[in-house]
């Protein structure tokens, strides 16, 4: 684990776009980490977080990689694929 990464307890759902944010600090610095779960269709926050909590080392180790790699979107975000 890299040490310079460390992801912190925040969650958000917004249910219109389906889109599943949490957070990483790297280097002191705040990065949103956004999953597109439309393929998912989740009712509601409780439905998210009840996936997210199912699966978020995964997610961790998923967007830990791809911050290690730089592969930030245009606007700084680390997109990470849904795991169903």
């Amino acid at each position: 684990m890299n040490q310079a990464i460390q992801f912190i307890d925040r969650f958000e759902f917004n249910v219109q776009s389906q889109q599943l944010t949490f957070f990483a600090q790297v280097s002191g610095l705040m990065v949103k980490c956004v999953i597109d779960t439309q393929s998912l269709a989740l009712a509601d926050q409780q439905a998210a977080k009840a996936h997210f909590e199912a699966v978020r080392f995964d997610y961790e180790d998923i967007a830990e990689q791809l911050i290690e790699d730089e592969e930030y979107n245009s606007a700084g975000e680390i997109v990470v694929a849904v795991l169903n």
